[in-house]
This record gives C-alpha cells, sequence and structure tokens, in this order.
C-alpha cells in the first residue's frame, strides 16, 4: 500500500541533500573559471597574436630591405657599366619584389654614383585583424655612394734576404704589379679630377729615400765630409788641385799628381772647393789609374789653385788634425801626372757608399709622421749576416735603384722599378713605416715639390700630400713582409775596407755594435703604427709565409682583423688584389 507520507520523507530528505551539494560546490575554488580570469586570458591570447604579427612583419620588412640593399650596392659600383636604374630593377624583380619597387634615382657623376631606391608593400596580419587591423605598411628605403677618392698609397714592401725563398720575390713582384694596376685603373679616364699616386718603399735592413731626398734632407756621406781641417775652403772656384806623395818614407813631397779640369758649377757627392771632402778617396783614385805610384805613397799634401788667390800648398799632418800653410811646392805645370776631375768624380760615385743613400735616424724621430731630422749620417755599406750573391746585392740599405718611388701614376713605370728588384741584407720595419707614414704627411709638401723640380715627382702630384681632413680623400699604407723587425747592427769602423768584403757576423765581435736592439725597433714600429691609426691613414699588413710571432708583428698594426692578410704562395696576389677593391669607397648610405 502507497504510503503518502514516506514518499513525501523521502523527497524532503532528498530535496535537503541536493541544497547541501549545491552549496558545496558553490564554495569550492578548484577550476574556477571567474569574469576576471577569462579577460585577462583574452588579453594574453591577444598580445601573444599581435606579437607573432609584428615578429612576421619585421621578418620580411629585413628580408626586403637586404634585397634592397643588395640591389642600391650593386647599382652604385662604379665598375658597374649597366644603367643603375636597371641593374635595380633585375635584382628585385630576380628577388620576386619587382612589382614593389615604387621609386628609383640615381645621381652619377665622373667617377661618383649615387644611387637610391624605395619598396612600397603591405603586410597581411593574422591576428591584429581580429581587432581590425587587417594590413601594416610595408615601406623600405636604401641608398649607396661610391666615388673615386683622392687616394695617397704607400706600399711598403720586404726585400730582405729571406724573400729569396721559395720564389717568394717573384710572386710578390707578381702581386704587387696586380695592385698598381688595379689602383690606377682610374686615372686613364677622361675627366680625373684626383688621380691615384702610389709609392712604393722597398726595404731590406734600411730604406733609401734615394740620393736626391738624402741632400735635400741634409745628409752626410761616408769618406766625402769630414771634421778634418786641413784644407780651408776656397773663396773661388778651384781649378785644379795637385796631390803630393812621398814614396820613400821620408815624409817630403817627390811625386805630383794633378787633377785638371775642376767645373765651375757646383757638384753633387762632396763641395769641390774644399779638399778636406774628398781628399780620402783621392789616394786611391790615382793608384788605381797610374801604375807609377806604389801602393806604400802616403798623401802629404795638396796644392791648389783658382781664380785670383794665390796658389798655395797645405801640408797634411798625420799625427794633429791640424793644416800647416807652410811653404811648400806649388808647382802645377811640370807633373808626374795629370788626371781630370770628370774621372775622379764618376770614380767617387761608383765607390760602395755611394751607391746607396740610406740616412740615419734618431729615436725621436719615430714619435712624429714627418720626414727624419734627427740626423745628417749615412748609414755605411755593410752585410751583417750570410750572403747569399745569387739572389742578393751587397748591403744593409739597398742600392740607388732600389730606392723610395714616390707618388707616381705611371703603371709601366712602376711595373719596370718592382720587375728590377733585387734582395738586401736585414729587415728594419720600422724603418719602412716611418717613410711610409710620412710621405702621406701634409709637412711633407715642401719636399715633394721639390721633388717634382727635380724630376722624381709628376707635376699633378707636386702639392702632395693632402691635408688630413681633405674633402673626399683617403691615405692608404699597406706594408708586406715575410719576417720579424731585426736589430740594427752597423760596423764598429764605417770606412773599414772590409766591410764591403766579409760579413759582420764571420769577422770578430768587436768589428759590430748594435744601434739599436730588436726590441726597441719593435716599438718605434708599434708607434708608427698608432700614429698613423690617429691621423686617419687606413693600414693593411700581409703577413707572407712567416713565422706566428712575425705574423703578431704586423696583425696588431693593421687597421682592424679585416685589414690584415695571412698568406703563403700565390695567395698573396689575391690578398692585394682584394686590398686594391676595398680602398674604393662604396658604401650604404641609408
Amino acid at each position: 500500500m502507497f504510503n503518502l507520507n514516506s514518499r513525501k520523507k523521502a523527497v524532503s530528505k532528498t530535496l535537503r541533500n541536493s541544497v547541501a551539494d549545491v552549496g558545496w560546490f558553490a564554495k569550492r575554488e578548484e577550476g574556477g573559471l571567474t569574469i576576471f580570469a577569462l579577460f585577462a586570458f583574452f588579453l594574453l591570447l591577444a598580445a601573444a597574436g599581435i606579437a607573432v604579427d609584428v615578429m612576421n612583419y619585421e621578418r620580411d620588412r629585413a628580408k626586403l630591405q637586404w634585397a634592397l640593399d643588395n640591389a642600391v650596392l650593386s647599382a652604385a659600383s662604379l665598375e658597374q657599366t649597366l644603367d643603375p636604374a636597371q641593374v635595380v630593377e633585375a635584382h628585385l624583380a630576380a628577388a620576386g619584389l619587382g612589382e614593389y619597387a615604387s621609386s628609383i634615382s640615381v645621381e652619377d657623376k665622373y667617377l661618383d654614383r649615387t644611387v637610391r631606391a624605395s619598396l612600397t608593400s603591405g603586410f597581411d596580419t593574422n591576428f591584429m585583424r581580429l581587432s581590425g587591423v587587417e594590413t601594416i605598411s610595408l615601406d623600405v628605403n636604401s641608398a649607396a655612394h661610391e666615388a673615386a677618392p683622392c687616394t695617397e698609397i704607400s706600399m711598403v714592401l720586404d726585400i730582405s734576404g729571406s724573400m729569396g725563398n721559395n720564389e717568394r720575390l717573384t710572386q710578390m713582384q707578381t702581386a704587387a704589379k696586380a695592385f698598381i694596376t688595379k689602383t690606377l685603373e682610374h686615372n686613364d679616364d677622361p675627366g680625373t679630377e684626383c688621380a691615384t699616386s702610389v709609392s712604393v718603399i722597398p726595404f731590406a735592413g734600411q730604406t733609401n729615400p734615394g740620393s736626391v731626398m738624402f741632400e735635400y734632407l741634409g745628409g752626410e756621406r761616408f769618406g766625402t765630409t769630414t771634421d778634418d781641417d786641413f784644407f780651408p775652403e776656397w773663396q773661388q772656384d778651384i781649378s785644379n788641385v795637385v796631390f803630393w806623395f812621398d814614396t820613400d818614407g821620408n815624409a817630403d813631397p817627390d811625386f805630383s799628381v794633378k787633377i785638371d779640369s775642376f767645373p765651375d758649377n757646383e757638384t753633387d757627392l762632396f763641395n769641390k772647393d774644399d779638399v778636406d771632402t774628398y781628399y780620402h778617396y783621392v789616394r786611391d783614385f790615382i793608384i788605381n789609374n797610374s801604375s807609377q805610384l806604389p801602393e806604400s805613397a802616403e798623401l802629404v799634401g795638396a796644392s791648389i789653385k783658382g781664380g785670383k788667390q794665390k796658389t798655395m800648398y797645405y801640408s797634411i799632418d798625420r799625427t794633429t788634425t791640424v793644416y800647416d800653410e807652410a811653404s811648400g811646392p806649388t808647382k802645377f805645370n811640370n807633373v808626374d801626372i795629370e788626371l781630370q776631375y770628370s774621372d775622379f768624380h764618376s770614380y767617387v760615385g761608383n765607390i760602395p757608399n755611394n751607391t746607396s743613400s740610406c740616412l740615419e735616424m734618431t729615436y725621436s724621430d719615430f714619435l712624429n709622421t714627418s720626414l727624419p731630422s734627427g740626423s745628417i749620417d749615412q748609414t755605411p755599406y755593410f752585410v751583417n749576416w750570410e750572403y747569399d750573391e745569387t739572389t742578393q746585392n751587397w748591403g744593409w740599405c739597398p742600392e740607388d735603384e732600389m730606392s723610395i718611388q714616390y707618388a707616381q701614376n705611371d703603371e709601366t713605370k712602376l711595373h719596370t722599378f718592382i720587375d728590377g728588384l733585387r734582395l738586401f741584407d736585414g729587415t728594419g720595419t720600422n724603418y719602412s713605416l716611418k717613410y711610409a707614414l710620412a710621405l702621406l704627411d701634409p709637412s711633407s709638401q715642401d719636399e715633394f715639390a721639390y721633388l717634382s723640380k727635380a724630376g722624381e715627382v709628376p707635376s699633378e702630384f707636386a702639392d702632395r700630400p693632402l691635408s688630413w681632413d681633405h674633402e673626399n680623400s683617403s691615405k692608404i699604407i699597406v706594408i708586406m713582409t715575410d719576417g720579424q723587425t731585426t736589430p740594427q747592427v752597423r760596423p764598429a769602423d764605417e770606412m773599414e775596407e772590409e766591410n764591403g768584403l766579409t760579413e759582420l757576423t764571420a769577422r770578430p765581435s768587436e768589428d759590430s755594435t748594435i744601434a739599436s736592439s730588436q726590441l726597441t725597433n719593435l716599438q718605434l714600429f708599434q708607434e708608427q703604427c698608432e700614429l698613423a691609426k690617429t691621423k686617419g691613414a687606413v693600414v693593411y699588413t700581409v703577413a707572407f709565409e712567416t713565422t706566428e710571432q712575425a705574423a703578431s708583428e704586423i696583425r696588431t698594426c693593421a687597421s682592424s682583423w679585416s685589414h690584415y692578410y695571412e698568406v703563403t704562395g700565390e695567395e698573396i696576389i689575391d690578398s692585394f688584389v682584394s686590398i686594391a677593391g676595398s680602398i674604393q669607397k662604396l658604401r650604404l648610405i641609408q
């Protein structure tokens, strides 16, 4: 029988349990989503979506910028012979961007080109469209400029003895000629207003500035300028000098040799009117030109004739450094031998000390960027280390034929010079860099003007070096070496005949002296490197088949790691061509 009261009780209990369950559920927080939490979730989702859109936008913009930069750089290159605007269009078309080019402009002057271009596109959003932003404008601009600047280059080439190994000299010559061809190629174009000049600076133990510069800088040669004062400087032009010899050892003059036909004009090598400056060479010259005079003959004096002055005899006192203006033989018409001044001058010019013109330097010379001025002494003629006559010429200082070539623009002339390079002793890297930097310093303008008048510098470069801040100009140093900077060794006696016959290392230790140590020379080299960079010169260095220690010396001298090359074999050719190409000022300007 259906019990209504029992049924009511059951329903009532169920309802009470359900209400309790709902209350418990409402009080629990696990897994709950409040309105704020839902709102924050959607905000984070929107921000992440916007970030993805921005990232994709920047990716596409960078791709467009890269493509446009490459297009304008290619079009602005002065080596580009096609129409610059068409070059830009071709680059963009190859990248599938041709339809987006909005503008291309070209400013093309002689050896000066600027190319500007723009791309206009749109980026379709994926998430930002939910907020109503369906497309973002994507515009990129780029511009490139290249000009052939007024370029002054100092190219420093190592011609030390070790360059005879492994055909290094031949490979260096090939590389140097390729460099010259590349750097001078624009000079022959019509309308060139500011040409490139190249100074070639060979170096071994020392660097030879050439006889003209040696004289201009006040250099004095061994044996042709002395502190002796046996003979007064003749106040009028000397016409002849009779040199008197003692042949029997009693100190009385008994044999006479006249050197006749002195020129009226001044001469190089020495002062013709001051016998003190050349009497050292007279005895050897006379003995070499006469079989009548024994080698044991002693030069004891000379009679000088010239102008209206009375002919005078001066004796050479071998025990003191004074001259004796005493009575003596003055006959000049009745002599034993008569020789010509022109033959004597040629003889002196061929003496080893006069076949090269290196000028000694002082420590202070390396603390500035101008030409050396601290000394007027000539570097003596000698070899220190073992000599290889098949590849080398004798000498620490390269001969005058291997001297600096100043500010040249004649490709053929420079190629011929480089082909004729020979090797010498020593590695004076600090001396070579000193000259390389000085030839870029505007303080050398007077010397360049003088060299131009002397025919050593083309007339168009007579006003060089240009100022450091000259508009649209570049000053470049390229230095190549295969060895470490060496000590500066010198013979103890600069006039010793053995200096031209035997290496110093094969002679007694007292025959040589150290003018400056290897460490000092390296410090002076680095000092010049820093001065070059401070002044704004760009320094490229090439280590050619050398040791790690030698490579590190010139690596630190380079303007940056990208300006340093370490090469072997024929790689040196590619490095020189690469340097020549990088000298041009092709760059992005926007």
